[in-house]
Parts: C-alpha cells; structure tokens; sequence
C-alpha cells in the first residue's frame, strides 16, 4: 500500500508493507467489542479499510457524518502535526466522532482512524436508530479511542522501523559487493592498457587482451575470427580457452562464412536463455556454445573481423555492465587495428586510452613517479575531489613516495570528511614512460552505513535486549531446528496493558524506566530457558525454542504472575498488566511473518477479553461465495504464482515516414489467462488489481518480459526496435517505480532508449507537479515517455513544452471521425506540426481503414498503430511474422 506523507512541506509516498485484511478483521474485533464503529482512510482520504458495521448502520452514520466533515477532520490532523486524537461535532449530540491519527516511527501522518459511536444514555423515544445498534457511553466511548491510539501506535510505527531496517543491511551488502566487482574490473582495464604499447603482433596483442578479459568474466572461449580476401572464407586467428572450454583453432581455417550465422556486421548478444533460430542452434552446438556476445570489427571501413566471447557448458545471462565492458574491449581492439593500419601510434593510443579513463566509473589519476608531476586525471577525478584542499593534499601524498605502493588502502580527506578506497599500479605510458595509475572510489556512504548498522545492529538501545532485527532471525532460526525435531517451540507476543498511563501520567522519563524494568524482569524469568526481545515501544516478544518445550507453561505463567504484581517506580508502586498472544511453531506456521500476524491476532483477542490476559491462537475458515472474492483469490494466486498466468501480447508499431510502413517496434498489452476463471479482459481485472495492490507485482511482469522480449529482438538483427509499456497511476506513484524500471533495464540488458514507458493523459489532472517531477525522474534513465490518448484529458497544446514526454498518442476517437469532422481532421495536423516543432514525436493509434491511412500520409505523423496493420499478437506469431531471423 502506497501512503502519502509530508516532509518539510513536500509530498512523498511511501510503501506499507502492510496485511490489510488482517487489519479489518482487527478493526471490526475491535469495534463489536467495544460497541463502536470505525473506518480508515490515508492521508489523501482514500479508504484503507471499510465501514465495521451493517450497510444499514453506515447509511444511518451518514446522516450526521458529511464526507466534508470526515475530510475536515483528516485535514484538521494534516495542519496539527502533535495530536493523536482529533474530535469532531456532529449535529446530533448523541452522536460521537472521533479520529485517531496513524503515524510510523519518525511521527509522520500516514491516515486517519474515524471512530463513532451513539451514546445510549442521550437517546431518547424519538430518535430512530436501527436495530441492534451499538450503543457505548461518554466514558466508555473515550476509552476506546484511546485504546485504538495505542494499537496504531505501535502497529504501524513498529512495522515501519523493521522494514527501514532491513532495507539498510541490503543496501549495505550491496554496496559491498558492487565495490568488490569495480575493484576486479579495473584491475582487468588496466592490465588491458598496458598491452596497448606492446611491440607484439596485432594477433599476439589480441590474444592477451582476450586473456585478461576471459579470465575476469570467467569464459570458456575468446577468439578473433578474420574474413579472407576471397570474402567467403573466415579464419580463426587468435584463440583463449577457459576451464572448461574446448580448443577449436586448428579447426577453424577456411570456413564457409555462410555457416557463421552472426557474420553479418552486426552485433549479437545471447544469453543462456534465448530463444535460437536453427541455424544459431546448430552453430552453437557444433562449436560447445551456451551463450555468447559477438562484436564487429572494421577494417578500412569495412566489415573485417569479429571478435567472440562465448561460454560453454555453463550458463550465461549477459548484463548490461558485461555488455558495456565487452564493448570496451572491442573499442580497445579496433583502435589497436586502426593504430596498425594508419601507423599513427601515439595518436590513435591516446585517444582509445583518454576514452576508456574518461568512462572507467573511478576517480583516475596518472603521475610519473621519476619527475613528481601528475599527467592526468579524469572527470571523475574531479567530481569525488571537489574541495580544492583535498585534492591538493591528495596529488602530494602521490608525489611524496618513489617506492612502489602495493594492495588497497584507504584515504580520509580532513576537509570534506570523505574516505576513498585506492588502488595503485604501475604501468607504461603510451609516450612509454613509466607512471603509476591510481584508480579512487569514494566509499563514504559504505563506511557510514556500516558505522549506523553496527550500532544499531542487534541490541535495543533502551533495554539491552535483543531488537526486531535479531528477533526475526532468531524465530527462523527456532522454526527450522523445531521442525527438524519434530518439537514444538512457542512464540509469545507481549504488550503491556496500562504503560500509555505511566508515560502520560509520570513522563517519558519515569516511562524509559519502566521498560527497563520490563526488559529486566522477562530476561530474568527467561534466562537459560527462552530469549525475549523489545519489538518496538511497549511491545516485547519471548522465543520459548523446541529444547524448552516443558519449561514453556511455567515461563508464560510466571509472566502473567509477574505483570499481576506491583512496579516500583520511583518513591511509588503502580500496577502495569500485559496481555499475551501465544503461538506455537511449526503447528500454527513455518514462516516468520505468518507467525508473527497469528500471534498479532491472538494478542488483540487477548486484549478483547480484559488486562493480564492471555490467548492462544486458534484457526478460523473464512468463507468466499461472490465472484469478486473467486477473483481476488485466483489473482492472489496467479501473482503468488510468478505472474506466470498474465500473458503479454505485442500490437506492431509501423513507422509511417516510410511508404512501405516496416514495423519498428511493438506496445505490450496484458491478458489474464486464468486457470480458474478462464480469459479475463482487461477491463475487469486491472480495477480490482490497483484496488488490491497487485497491479505493482503485474505490472512489474509486464514490464520485464516486455524488456525480455525487445532484448531478444535487437540482439537478433533489430537494435531499432523499440517496446511500448504501459504505467498505471497506482505504478507511477509508487515509491520505487523509477528503481523498479531501472532494476529490469539491468537484470534484461535492454537498453534504455529501446523501451517507451505510456502515461494516460489524464493523469496530469491528479497531481502535475508530482507526476511531471516522476516522469523527469524516469526520464533521466534513458527512457523514452509517451502521453497516451491524448487531446481526451487535461493536457493544453501549450503545455507541452513543459511536459518531459517524448511521444504523443492521439486518441483514437480523433481517428475514427477523420474525413467526416473537420475538427478531428484540423486537431491531428495542429497536434502533429507543433509536436514536429518541439521535437516530439506523433502516434496515431485506432487506424483501421486505408482512408484512415490516406488522410494523415501528408501530415507530421512519425508512427501509427491499429488493425488495418495487425492486432495484437502472442510474442510466438510477433516473432514469427516481423523478426525475421
């Protein structure tokens, strides 16, 4: 669930990871046994959960609860960042309306809980209510908001914190990976720029740079491959063999081009995974292919050589990273060819050398050790040292020593507080002088993350118990070594009954003490038999493992005795109770977020029956019998499932610059082939997906094998064509969309100005400035953005300079009324001369008649779209029809 918030005055949306039928059955516990009635909504007043009553209750409400008041009362909160509690004044006086506010950890407002009730003692004979409704009191009511404040209190907040957690240890292991793999990668480009100056032949030079590049990448081939004078035959010149490859160069002498399928100049790049034409398939199982990339080279202008690096029995998905250093490679290659032919050494040297440092992705300095001057450094170089005084001090240090600097290091700068990782080599450089290369990374946000999580890693800071984070990983721990067992371990949920009291009552200080004292008195009724944590707040957890099995009633009983007992705080004695939701692993679950909402259940069961309670979970049968139920269900299932049951299909894009209108790429639309429910349209599926939340996991789907598939298309002879994708409002606003994108760029190797990602135009009526900013934010990926069916929403002609799209959609009702309105006729030439004078391009989709055809032929008009070209096709007839392979 997405939920806006506001920070220093600016919108942001965050995720809920949050199990939201878990919390309406929760609410409406909680109003039937408090004689309430409660609904939820965020912060942009849309309902997270429904009304806990009859639809007779909620229409009677309605009466004395206007939607302007309930909006009123979520923007009283908005304007109020301190209160958790907010009343409302109905007109009629036995009537109250509460909200409840619902924060995370950082107190930033996430939605509003509307809590009413009718107050018995008020009404009176004529005043007409339905029947059975709850009444509740004045007292009573008041308790029961405060009961709700404590329960989102410590719902959301403690949620949000976990997540935040987990989030930075990813992020740190990352970070640490991709740091490992620069270091690796530079070393290679480095011993590749030292070949550069050799003396050898072109052929020797070749083959150990294809040394240094297998060795890193792992591969099993590397070869240079020659096209005789005759231009029919193809020789293997040079050859490196991995472990596990095969040696094929005293075979490959006078083969038939015609047998190479990839001889055709143009580059190919297939993965383990692709899909090959016969002629690819018997190529690469003659020669002990899996997978490969194969790169011209040129020489006089003219198709001369290829360069091939393959895998063999092990598989291979090539990255967009492995792409570009593979490219590197071949750029490294053709100037070496270039520097033969043309005798031009030193110049064409530098120039391959100054463009591989100007996008090695590290900071690159070169110094001659000998006369202490430095030779150059790169952009980058600049940019991580931007104080002049660090960079200075930096130059010195290199030019201080003449003895040779081995391994890494590390470099802090005082000025600016940055640490660098460093790496130093001694190289020839292309004048042949001898200099030490220094590759820098800045690794400042490594070492403070790793300084924040070490902190925070495992131990609660107020408590000296374990926290959330070791908690979670302690329970998957106990769950494995129980179910190995065959025993059974007990989880027990703990949260203290009267602690929003002593906080409020004595202070946040006597309150601090109090969970000491908690954390105190459970370690010593647990100790050597069971571990308790603090989750977050006043919410403490016990795992009781399967060794303790017969020490587990003792252990809970003792709890409640002790929470029935009084507190010493300060001079005083005060009574503080907790409530116990008990859960038992592997019986109730095997997961830890499926025993963690059971135990949730059970602790608020618990609370339902009074203080110092304790209640142990119990399954219950929910029933489905409407359609729209079997639906979600079987959606659940079909995303849980992979999303492997949404089924892509491909409508050609033609270019309509061209007279013979050649397809140039394809949009990507979405049918559900359900198992349950049969072929269900669009239409009445993605409602009810954005309504639950799926639409991220489906549209993420989409988006992928779409990227997939164009990958496919351009690795095999069409590096044009482009795919069209299709973004929901619930994907654009979603936190993460633009890392979601840029994450399924990387994992398919598609680049990104091959994929176009569709926007309707009626989103700009929602939020312009957020969604302009969002689509900026994709924009700066390298994606193109078009604006679909347009000239139906809000968007003006003169807004267009401002909006960063790339492509314009017009709708299709324009189409289907030219030569019969002038109006539709004047809109799309309007529309296609000013989008030519901006530079964006048109669409004109719905083209179904060659009249249709005809009527746009002289306008600005770059593609089309429609059924008098193709409708839309499985990615089987799509690849069959306009591949051509």
């Amino acid at each position: 669930m997405l939920s806006t918030v506001f920070e220093n005055g600016v919108q942001k949306e965050l995720d809920l990871n949050i199990d939201f039928n878990a919390f309406q059955k929760m609410q409406d516990a909680f109003c039937e046994s408090n004689h309430v009635y409660a609904m939820c909504f965020d912060t942009c007043f849309r309902e997270l959960t429904r009304f806990s009553g009859s639809e007779e209750e909620e229409d009677y409400f309605r009466r004395f609860i206007s939607r302007e008041l309930q909006q009123a009362l979520v923007a009283s909160f908005e304007d109020n960042g301190i209160e958790n509690i907010i009343s409302a004044e109905p007109d009629e006086p036995f009537v109250f309306f509460n909200g409840v506010a619902i924060r995370d950890d950082l107190g930033r407002l996430l939605g509003v809980m509307m809590v009413l009730g009718i107050a018995g003692e008020l009404l009176t004979s004529e005043d007409v209510v339905p029947k059975d409704v709850r009444t509740t009191s004045y007292n009573d009511f008041n308790s029961s908001v405060g009961l709700m404040e404590i329960l989102m209190l410590h719902y959301f907040s403690a949620k949000m914190r976990g997540d935040r957690l987990e989030t930075q240890l990813e992020e740190k292991e990352l970070s640490g990976n991709h740091m490992r793999t620069l270091l690796r990668r530079n070393e290679t480009l480095t011993s590749v720029l030292k070949r550069m100056e050799s003396d050898n032949d072109f052929a020797k030079i070749a083959e150990d740079i294809l040394g240094d590049i297998g060795s890193f990448m792992e591969l099993a081939n590397a070869s240079l491959l020659r096209l005789n004078p005759d231009e029919h035959t193809v020789d293997m010149i040079c050859e490196w063999v991995g472990r596990g490859g095969k040696s094929f160069i005293s075979k490959f002498f006078g083969v038939e081009k015609s047998t190479i399928p990839f001889f055709t100049g143009r580059p190919y790049t297939i993965s383990s995974d692709a899909i090959l034409p016969e002629n690819f398939q018997a190529y690469f199982l003659n020669y002990n292919i899996s997978a490969g990339v194969f790169l011209p080279l040129l020489v006089n202008d003219k198709l001369g050589m290829y360069v091939c690096f393959t895998m063999g029995e092990e598989e291979k998905k090539w990255s967009v990273d492995d792409v570009k250093l593979l490219n590197d490679i071949k750029v490294v290659l053709q100037s070496i060819l270039v520097k033969r032919v043309t005798k031009n050494s030193l110049a064409s040297s530098y120039a391959a050398l100054d463009a591989i440092l100007e996008n090695a992705g590290c900071g690159i300095c070169v110094n001659d050790v000998k006369a202490k001057t430095v030779l150059y450094t790169n952009e980058t170089f600049h940019h991580i040292f931007d104080n002049i005084k660090d960079r200075q001090d930096f130059e010195r240090m290199l030019l201080s020593s003449t003895e040779p600097i081995e391994n890494i290091s590390e470099y802090y700068t005082q000025q600016s507080q940055k640490w660098y990782q460093i790496s130093f080599s001694n190289i020839h450089w292309v004048d042949g002088r001898e200099v030490r290369l220094s590759t820098i990374y800045d690794i400042t946000d490594v070492k403070n993350y790793q300084q924040k999580i070490e902190e925070q890693a495992i131990t609660d800071y107020l408590t000296g118990l374990y926290n959330r984070m070791q908690f979670e990983k302690d329970l998957k721990s106990a769950i494995r070594d129980a179910v190995r067992s065959g025993e059974q371990g007990t989880f027990v949920y703990l949260d203290l009954d009267d602690f929003k009291d002593i906080n409020d009552g004595l202070g946040h200080s006597e309150g601090d003490e109090f969970l000491q004292k908690t954390g105190a008195a459970l370690e010593t009724i647990c100790r050597g038999k069971a571990t308790c944590y603090r989750l977050g707040g006043d919410e403490f957890a016990i795992i009781i493992p399967a060794t303790s099995r017969d020490f587990t009633e003792s252990i809970i009983g003792t709890v409640q005795r002790r929470f029935g007992e009084l507190w010493n705080l300060g001079d005083s004695e005060y009574f503080c109770t907790a409530c116990l939701g008990v859960v038992s692993f592997p019986k109730d679950g095997t997961k830890v977020n499926v025993l963690m909402q059971r135990a949730d259940i059970a602790l608020y069961s618990a609370k339902q029956k009074g203080k110092n309670k304790i209640e142990y979970y119990s399954k219950t049968n929910d029933r489905e019998a409407v359609h729209r139920l079997d639906m979600e269900r079987a959606m659940r299932k079909a995303v849980a499932e992979d999303c492997e049951e949404f089924e892509v299909f491909y409508q050609p894009l033609v270019d309509a610059s061209n007279l013979s209108h050649p397809c140039c790429g394809a949009e990507a639309l979405v049918r559900w082939n359900s198992k349950e429910l049969g072929m269900v349209m669009p239409v009445d599926f993605i409602p009810l997906a954005e309504y639950l939340g799926l639409i991220l996991p489906i549209g993420e789907h989409v988006l992928r094998e779409a990227c997939r598939r164009c990958k496919f298309w351009n690795d095999f002879g069409h590096p044009q064509y482009s795919v069209n994708v299709n973004l929901s409002l619930v994907q654009l606003l979603q936190g993460n969309i633009v890392d979601t994108v840029q994450d399924v760029l990387i994992e398919t190797g598609l680049f990104a100005q091959n994929l176009t990602l569709e926007v309707t135009e009626s989103l700009a009526a929602i939020d312009a400035d957020k969604i302009q900013k969002k689509l900026e934010e994709l924009r700066e990926l390298g994606v193109r953005l078009a604006l679909d069916d347009f000239g139906t929403g809000y968007s003006s002609l003169g807004r267009l300079k401002d909006m960063p799209v790339d492509v314009l959609k017009i709708d299709k009702c324009f189409v289907d009324e030219m030569g019969k309105d002038h109006f539709s006729d004047a809109f799309i030439q309007s529309v296609s001369t000013l989008a030519d004078s901006i530079n964006v391009d048109v669409v004109v989709e719905g083209v179904e008649l060659e009249s249709q055809q005809d009527a746009i032929r002289n306008m600005k008009v770059d593609m089309v779209q429609g059924y008098l070209y193709d409708k839309p096709l499985s990615k089987e007839e799509f690849e069959e029809k306009y591949l051509n392979v």
